[in-house]
């Protein structure tokens, strides 16, 4: 891991935001037309770039060829100031060999996203040296809290919470914790692993979620990461929304309290884990600067983060 991490500038009204489709193509163009719009009432210009239409019977936007030419246009922009996933899906663990790194690594620049995006999110912060952006994408923008919007909008614009408290917020294990944020989907995570884009977690603040997983899967999931050492040398745990993709808020309650309950079996001692962070699926994006370093303290529940260690550009 490079330190210091580097922060991309700070975006200004009237800067252009990038998007593209690194994975699936767009299920709903009326939610991509209203993410479009947030981000122009916000004051930004958008640019796409790549395959936009809806493909019923295709679960990847394009080639990955495309869609990876489709990223690397707008990175080499320099009028690009931040770039943007259209959504999620499937498709980026096949587009991540297909990566210009020293082109990544030349412009510095945020990448917001979650979901799939997960791994090139942690690609960026694990092994190019920046931060990156866990948060809401274009199709997802409308659905997503309020509050959630407006901190995406200041982080872009360089501010952050020093202290986040965090509503609602299960405390399973308590103590304090520091070390840079990981991490994100799940299951995309676990893809991941062994890969050449996998990263070390040691002394790290770890955060999962996941949708559309029945209870099984994810206990394999998460027993495979115990099995294979990977949250021995956390410094913290952060879970937020497990959810059955089914709207059905009983079983999501349900299916989420179970996945606490095997968390705190698997779990060696020696750091925080809090539950219900506003992270995942379910409308709750709440965004989060990966590669930060973030503190985690049980006595007052808040996040805080540490922009002191960044190297801005």
């Amino acid at each position: 891991m490079f330190e210091p991490l580097r922060l991309p500038p700070p975006l200004q009204r009237g800067d252009t935001i990038g998007i593209f489709c690194p994975a699936g193509p767009p299920k709903n163009i009326t939610l991509l037309h209203r993410g479009i719009s947030i981000l122009t009432d916000a004051g930004f210009q958008v640019l796409c770039e790549g395959a936009m239409q809806v493909r019923d019977e295709a679960y990847l936007a394009d080639t990955d060829a495309a869609r990876a030419t489709a990223l690397h246009r707008l990175w080499a922009n320099e009028q690009v100031k931040a770039v943007m996933a259209v959504r999620g899906g499937y498709g980026c663990l096949r587009l991540a060999p297909q990566l210009d790194m020293t082109l990544l690594q030349r412009q510095c620049k945020w990448l917001i996203g979650f979901s799939d995006l997960t791994l090139l999110l942690n690609i960026l912060h694990g092994q190019i040296g920046q931060l990156a952006l866990h948060g809401p994408m274009v199709t997802s923008l409308s659905r997503c809290r309020r509050e959630d919007q407006e901190q995406l909008f200041a982080i872009l614009a360089g501010s952050f919470a020093e202290n986040l408290p965090i509503p609602g917020l299960e405390i399973l294990r308590g103590g304090s914790g520091q070390g840079r944020l990981v991490g994100g989907n799940l299951t995309t995570l676990v893809h991941g692993t062994g890969t050449p884009w996998d990263s070390s977690w040691d002394g790290c603040i770890l955060v999962l979620e996941d949708t559309g997983e029945v209870m099984y899967r994810l206990d394999r999931m998460l027993t495979q990461l115990q099995q294979a050492g990977r949250f021995d040398r956390l410094a913290g745990l952060l879970l937020g929304d497990f959810d059955t993709g089914s709207g059905n808020g009983t079983a999501d309650l349900c299916l989420q309290e179970q996945v606490w309950q095997r968390v705190l079996e698997l779990m060696p001692p020696g750091f925080p884990i809090w539950a219900n962070l506003p992270v995942g699926h379910r409308g709750r994006t709440m965004p989060l600067p990966l590669g930060m370093q973030v503190t985690m303290n049980s006595s007052h529940g808040r996040l805080g983060f540490l922009a002191n260690d960044l190297r801005c550009v």
